[in-house]
């Protein structure tokens, strides 16, 4: 063979060669998928989640995330499927020592589909309607986590956002948390579970002192919400906590109101029908109260009758280190930069201050995880 033949030949080989080890290489999804695969496997919740997909012949996804070094599991639920669900769900129901539980979705839906309540319909669901949205999935994560909540004795976080929930499965949901002693931070933002169910749960909250913050954001709440049911958890723990400083005093002792337990922070934002009159009282009520350290209520319907409310407070209550009235379209510059003002004289001189961040303008609170507000 002439050299030029064996030239062509060569080639003709690695041309083959490079074609053979293209086919070869794997897709994005399936590296995603064994990254996945990978740090599940230094996990607990991992092992048992990698055990569960091959009984159900299914690999790991890359939207169930699990991290040791933080002790955290992080869900995506947007392109789950649901034989994805039932796998990740079953794992997730198992877990008693997770530190921090986050599942949430980013794409908007309007209504939760309430015509797929059975697996086998779920999955015969038409492609525009997404697993996560369907009553059979909703439910599913419900169950979970009240497995989690009932079992755990380590979890601390738990958000589950833009999760759009039906009454069955909140009822589920809320007896779970109370039964639960361990959790710290409870976010349901933008999970728009309405007033009756705001009202339940605050109920199940007021005695619940081993929450410190609590994130409605974008829950469909008006008056009634904050005016009856969040006023009332704040109430009522103020009398637990006078009774426990009491109890102090007997003892000749000082309690030392930062390291009391119960609320500490309470964010409202996106809740455009609370208006003036849902936070009137509410307003009063944190007048006398040295224990609540943030509101937040970004984007709440307030005019300018409600930040002199908000100013008023401030007056009288210096321990305020948030109180967050911005993106309300209805409040003047002049009256919002008051605000701010008071704010800043009242916390200038002290060392606590740096612990309680300002959340951030807009819908960007949707996908901004709430974890670090255990610190704050």
């Amino acid at each position: 063979m002439s050299v030029f033949g064996q030239c062509n030949s060569s080639k003709s080989s690695t041309s083959r060669m490079s074609y053979i080890d293209q086919k070869r290489k794997p897709s994005l999804s399936t590296i995603k998928s064994n990254e996945s695969f990978e740090s599940s496997t230094k996990h607990k919740f991992g092992l048992v989640y990698v055990e569960i997909c091959e009984k159900y012949n299914t690999r790991p996804v890359p939207w169930v995330k699990c991290n040791g070094k933080t002790n955290s599991i992080e869900i995506l639920g947007d392109r789950m499927k649901t034989d994805e669900w039932l796998a990740a769900m079953e794992a997730l129901s198992t877990d008693t020592s997770t530190h921090y539980i986050r599942i949430k979705n980013k794409r908007y839906t309007e209504h939760l589909a309430k015509n797929y309540e059975t697996f086998n319909s779920a999955v015969g669901a038409p492609k525009n309607v997404l697993a996560v949205t369907t009553l059979y999935v909703v439910r599913l994560i419900a169950t979970s986590i009240h497995e989690v909540l009932i079992n755990t004795t380590a979890l601390v976080c738990l958000e589950l956002e833009n999760v759009i929930f039906d009454e069955q499965a909140l009822e589920t949901l809320i007896a779970g948390i109370d039964t639960n002693q361990t959790i710290q931070h409870l976010s349901l933002a933008y999970s728009r579970i309405g007033n009756e169910a705001c009202l339940t749960l605050c109920r199940t909250l007021r005695d619940k002192p081993n929450i410190r913050s609590v994130d409605l954001s974008g829950c469909c709440l008006n008056r009634e919400s904050a005016a009856s049911g969040l006023l009332n958890v704040i109430k009522k723990q103020q009398v637990k906590r006078h009774e426990e400083c009491w109890a102090h005093s007997l003892r000749h002792r000082i309690a030392n109101p930062d390291i009391m337990h119960g609320l500490r922070r309470l964010t409202l934002n996106d809740n455009t029908a609370i208006g003036d009159a849902g936070v009137a009282d509410l307003f009063e009520s944190l007048k006398d109260d040295y224990y609540v350290k943030a509101v937040d209520l970004q984007n709440c319907g307030l005019t300018d009758r409600g930040a002199q409310l908000a100013l008023s407070t401030l007056m009288i209550n210096d321990t305020l280190v948030v109180l967050d009235v911005r993106k309300n379209s209805n409040i003047s510059s002049a009256m919002l930069e008051a605000i701010m003002t008071r704010l800043y004289e009242n916390n200038i001189k002290k060392t606590e201050t740096k612990k309680w961040k300002w959340t951030k303008l807009g819908r960007e609170n949707v996908y901004e995880s709430s974890c670090t507000l255990l610190a704050r």
